[in-house]
């Protein structure tokens, strides 16, 4: 037993090694091969190496806007001295480098109101949201970054500091004594009212970070494409104290108090060690680690601290967990990505496969009648198969790793981490797609007979049958999804489980989750096998098909057409083969850049919609808006036009519906602002400009349901009535929002505008409160961030935001941004695949054709029309694929812009092909014709010098 085992590994090895030193001598056999699946793996390698690059980066991103790593609070008042033991247990935890104190006192009214007295003995009572009493440790972030305007640079007992901008401090000057007013409640019928005198010791401004944590905000999620850029700074008041000089005597009187109701809130903040705990290469450790040290921490705080009502916020638990499952979708785009190169790649190797088993006929003749079985001949094709994936995939990480900045477009440029889980799954693909590629033509080879296999090189292309049926099911099945797609539909949106009890229920559930389940496989899977079938059935299968083809080249080369014909119908498989390949490439090429500039076109309408024109700004009162405006005129160039929007008042009608009223100036207004004609129902923006007067309104479009245009509605506005012609809508009546969360669906209903003309609005301004908003539209090539940045420092305004400043944002964002330029290097990847793919079919095919063309020549066609006879084969299949391709590829963008949950109710996705897109597609499509035109030019200059006859 023991020798028969010695002998078949003896056996094993002596086969890897004859394969090994075949595929090194022989190696211009089995080049094609290689190269198609080093292409494959280096896309295989770079999408895995760039998407973990994309992702380690916007995690990384994602950390820098985290400003507390974990919180711990008390759902209790706690006393100073709970707060000193909690802090110093945290700190002997290893992982925690630094803790300190953030407490708050806010207002929550009825219940516990916060009141300031002033100097001249005005009091002020402090809102729920926006005031707040902040006591913090001189070792907290807030302390350490808030910047001194003017005053004591420390504070000592007592004393307090002014955020510079809030609404009390032009009332106070240093020095100035204020009296804090806190009630608690301490029964249900029983209120204590404590009173702490201080003194200002100074005025500080704090930076957006500290201006966030203030206000309970330890971080700015970034995941969400619509994140905005930069912090709004709301009307608020900021008085703030040192922790343990002022705050934590008024924590411990009201902690004596034992209360049941206050505005009190006590954060210990904790700064770990991130370096050792994070990794953003390794999302399972760090996670592991985090929750391993949550853990440890909330233990260690129940065995010392029970009773205290303590719990923990673990905000870098929450980001990798955020960012985990996002992940988990840009490893799916990036398989969905790789496809069209996977399916080349096999194709390609399949193709050149068949061709270099018939040139290796007397090789396995040979093998044969030395004693070698089928079964030993095909072990020794597939391990040659092995040893060219092997050394494909040591190319392709190599590459990979290489091009790993150009995948990401220059985002990532460190260099790239490439994980022993890369390395394996790579060489697992490579070896892979070899052999699927080697595997049929080596089993036909390895049955070959000896006496066969010893004749001279003989093509025979593979017989491959197919059961008609299978055929027409996947044309059927592709041609269900392009219907769907052409009329915009989503078989989940109007099947859906029912309600049903019983085993009738129980089933039809199930069925309409399969039918969902196939639809859902189908949106990938569909174009594919349209393609499929489509080629099979009528390119391959029909002579009618086969013929027409034929006669499309009677426009080049007449009557040379029936030649072309004839070798179409000869080679109809090839050609139904080359078409089903091409029309992917195309399909998927067009797909991709549609879908990279329509979520670009949608990203820059919804900012443009968002901020309302090129520069938005918001005064800190009305009465500052001519000022800026002069100020804009005067000092500003490249403005192009301005307006003022007057908004934040609301107008009472008879109907149930919110009625926010916008008053503008039209004839400014259309010029300045940023809108879409579509918005406006019933009526164009050219008309509105002159019919919006005192006497008519553009309503909200949900009021369409009760109303038509020529209607009038009753609004009351500032106490006064108003009987107002509505002359359009704006947006649509019905709100489709369905995906969104309660609180997005709100947002989105209340964000729609009614607008009035500012003459209106005069009426009545001084028994409303409004704000004024100022729209500037820039003249094209003007600095909008420069701008925007000038406009911030001028005295008087509280917020300013510009399309330009919008749109870096994003762009920076590597989470947005990364995987769509993985797509738009993968589109032009897969396209340089799939030429290749086609230029060594070609090469094959002429190969095959040696004496068809010697035949040609012989009988009196010149080198041009020999040119034009074969180039004219391969044009009639080009167009086919084109038109198949980038008619389903535009049917696919269509499906995917339906398919949108859209974040407004106004900016709608479109399918889009900017100059740019269809530049690309151009050069895609000269490529894809190079590769299948230029091969055939080279080999009858070549076969021209020298004809052969015997092959």
């Amino acid at each position: 037993m023991r020798k028969r085992f010695t002998g078949v590994y003896s056996m094993v090895f002596a086969l890897a090694g004859y394969a090994l030193k075949r595929v090194i001598r022989s190696w211009r056999l089995f080049i094609a091969l290689t190269l198609g699946v080093i292409l494959a793996s280096s896309f295989f390698a770079g999408i895995n190496i760039s998407i973990n690059s994309v992702g380690a980066k916007s995690l990384n991103q994602q950390l820098t806007q985290i400003y507390a790593d974990m919180v711990v609070s008390s759902s209790k008042v706690v006393s100073s001295q709970d707060v000193s033991e909690l802090r110093s247990l945290l700190s002997t935890v290893d992982g925690v480098v630094s803790t300190s104190v953030l407490s708050r006192i806010s207002s929550v009214p009825v219940v516990a109101p916060l009141k300031v007295r002033l100097p001249g003995n005005t009091t002020l009572r402090f809102r729920l949201r926006g005031d707040v009493v902040l006591g913090v440790s001189e070792d907290s972030y807030i302390y350490r970054s808030m910047v001194i305007e003017n005053g004591n640079l420390t504070l000592g007992e007592d004393e307090v500091y002014i955020e510079v901008d809030s609404d009390i401090a032009p009332s106070l000057s240093i020095g100035d004594n204020i009296t804090l007013i806190i009630q608690v409640a301490s029964g249900p019928f029983k209120r204590q009212i404590i009173t702490k005198n201080l003194t200002v010791a100074g005025f500080i401004s704090l930076n957006d970070q500290a201006f966030l944590m203030a206000f309970e905000r330890y971080g700015i999620p970034i995941f969400s494409p619509l994140a905005a850029f930069g912090i709004r700074r709301f009307a608020h008041n900021i008085i703030i104290t040192e922790w343990n000089r002022t705050f934590s005597k008024i924590l411990d009187e009201i902690y004596s108090y034992s209360p049941s109701a206050h505005g009190l809130r006590v954060d210990v903040i904790l700064s770990l060690d991130r370096e050792s705990l994070v990794n953003a290469w390794d999302v399972e450790s760090s996670k592991a680690n985090l929750e391993a040290l949550e853990a440890q921490l909330k233990n260690l705080i129940e065995v010392s601290l029970p009773g205290r009502g303590f719990f923990m916020k673990n905000q870098l638990l929450n980001v990798i967990n955020s960012y985990e499952s996002l992940s988990v979708l840009m490893i799916l785009q990036g398989v969905i990505l790789a496809l069209p190169v996977f399916f080349v790649a096999w194709y390609m190797g399949l193709t050149v496969s068949n061709v270099s088993f018939n040139l290796r006929r007397r090789e396995i003749g040979l093998l044969s009648t030395k004693g070698f079985s089928s079964g030993q001949l095909l072990r020794l094709f597939l391990l040659e198969a092995a040893f060219v994936g092997v050394i494909s995939a040591a190319a392709g990480i190599f590459l990979g790793a290489a091009f790993t900045p150009i995948f990401t477009m220059g985002q990532f440029t460190e260099i790239p981490n490439v994980g022993l889980e890369t390395v394996v799954s790579v060489i697992v693909f490579s070896i892979a797609i070899a052999l699927l590629a080697v595997y049929k033509p080596a089993r036909r080879a390895a049955k070959m007979k000896a006496v066969d296999a010893l004749r001279e090189y003989l093509y025979v292309e593979e017989a491959k049958t197919y059961r008609k049926v299978w055929l027409w099911l996947a044309l059927a099945l592709g041609t269900y999804k392009m219907v769907m797609l052409i009329l915009g539909l989503d078989i989940a949106s109007f099947i859906q489980p029912t309600g049903g009890v019983g085993a009738r229920g129980f089933l039809m559930n199930i069925l309409i989750r399969m039918v969902n389940f196939v639809d859902d496989i189908l949106t990938y899977l569909g174009p594919i096998l349209f393609f499929w079938g489509f080629a099979k059935i009528f390119i391959e299968g029909s002579v009618k098909v086969q013929e027409l083809l034929g006669r499309v080249t009677r426009f080049f080369i007449k009557d040379l057409s029936i030649v072309a014909e004839r070798n179409v119908r000869r080679n109809a498989a090839r050609v139904a083969s080359v078409t089903f390949l091409l029309a992917i490439i195309v399909g998927y090429s067009v797909s991709a850049v549609g879908q990279i500039a329509t979520q670009r076109d949608y990203t820059e309408r919804l900012i443009r919609s968002y901020v309302g024109a090129d520069l938005s700004i918001i005064p800190s009162s009305v009465d500052n808006v001519t000022s800026i405006i002069d100020w804009l005129k005067e000092n500003v160039t490249g403005i192009e036009s301005i307006t003022v929007e007057y908004t934040g008042f609301g107008g009472e009608s008879p109907f149930p519906e919110t009625l926010k009223i916008v008053a503008i100036n039209p004839e400014e207004w259309f010029k300045t602002a940023y809108y879409e004609a579509e918005w406006f129902r019933e009526s164009s923006p050219d008309q509105l400009v002159s019919s919006l007067s005192n006497n008519t309104i553009i309503l909200d479009g949900k009021f369409s349901k009760y109303l038509d245009v020529g209607d009038q509605i009753s609004i009351t506005i500032g106490g006064k009535a108003f009987n107002l012609t509505v002359i359009a809508f704006y947006g649509p009546e019905e709100l489709q929002v369905t995906g969104f969360s309660l609180r997005q669906r709100v947002r989105m209903i209340q964000s729609l505008n009614s607008y009035i003309n500012l003459s209106l609005y005069e009426c009545v301004n001084e028994t409303v409160s409004a704000t004024a908003r100022i729209l500037v539209n820039l003249e094209p090539g003007a600095d909008g961030e420069g701008v925007a940045q000038e406009v911030r420092e001028l005295d008087g305004v509280d917020w300013v935001v510009s399309v330009a400043e919008q749109m870096r944002f994003r762009d920076e964002n590597v989470l947005i941004s990364g995987p769509l330029n993985i797509m738009r290097l993968g589109v032009f990847f897969a396209a340089l695949a799939a030429s290749v793919g086609v230029a060594l079919v070609t090469f094959v095919t002429l190969q095959e054709r040696k004496k068809e063309i010697t035949l040609l020549m012989v009988r009196g066609l010149s080198l041009k029309q020999v040119v034009l006879t074969l180039v004219s084969e391969n044009l009639s299949v080009l167009l086919v694929a084109y038109g198949l391709g980038g008619f389903v590829g535009y049917l696919i963008d269509r499906g995917n812009v339906a398919a949108m949950n859209v974040a407004s109710l106004l900016v709608a996705p479109r399918v889009i092909f900017p100059t740019e897109a269809v530049m690309t597609l151009t050069v895609i499509g000269s490529l894809l014709a190079a590769a299948a035109i230029v091969p055939i030019i080279i080999m009858v200059l070549l076969y021209s010098s020298r004809l052969v006859w015997r092959v």
